[in-house]
């Protein structure tokens, strides 16, 4: 086993795709994978398993594939973004047919999805030392008081998932909070290159410990 080797795991949507920034510029992935490198002085290799629209159950159905699973088990940090399609989805839903419970319900079951995401990795992951990171929702839509209302009750829901072994929160909402214009894209839905620069670093000052 080589110790000054580790091996990093980004699985999610399209926050981990990397969608708002040119191609190939680096999204969060890679500047949280250079900033690691930098903290801890070893070379960290990558895989990205993430699809543009994914919900926390799609990224629940991918932990299936053999191929991550495999990945799952040699990760010694794994990096989590869900959520913010299922909530997106719900809106939609509220907006068309004036459904107020479809935000609640998308709520709890993207909560008992992401529970079950980290149960999975847990029971899955074999390395002895291992960090999961997952982050909370920022609010693109700044001027629809109920969809703030919405993530900070999904929010609060995930912050709560930091009390978990060797899980921590990174609180992206209120790095956004007041920073929009700077941080999102022309879009306004995605995070532009500062904003996914932002996401990093909130990440890596999450801590490395027990690595």
């Amino acid at each position: 086993m080589d110790f000054n080797h580790l091996r990093y795991l980004a699985i999610g949507d399209s926050l981990t795709v990397g969608i708002g920034i040119p191609f190939l510029d680096p999204g969060f992935v890679e500047y949280y994978r250079c900033l690691s490198q930098q903290i801890l002085k070893k070379r960290i290799s990558y895989q990205k398993f993430a699809r543009s629209g994914a919900t926390t159950e799609d990224v629940l159905t991918m932990l299936n594939s053999p191929i991550v699973t495999e990945a799952v088990n040699w990760a010694n940090i794994i990096t989590i973004t869900a959520g913010g399609n299922d909530l997106i989805n719900a809106a939609k839903g509220l907006i068309i047919n004036k459904n107020e419970e479809s935000i609640s319900h998308a709520i709890t079951q993207s909560g008992n999805n992401i529970s079950k995401i980290l149960e999975k990795i847990h029971h899955l992951d074999k390395q002895e030392k291992y960090i999961l990171r997952i982050m909370n929702l920022y609010n693109p839509f700044i001027d629809v008081p109920i969809v703030d209302e919405a993530i900070r009750t999904f929010n609060s829901l995930i912050n709560s998932f930091g009390r978990e072994l060797n899980v921590k929160v990174a609180d992206i909402y209120s790095v956004f909070k007041g920073n929009e214009r700077v941080l999102l894209s022309s879009g306004g839905v995605h995070p532009n290159s500062r904003g996914y620069y932002q996401i990093a670093l909130a990440f890596s000052r999450l801590g490395y410990s027990p690595l």
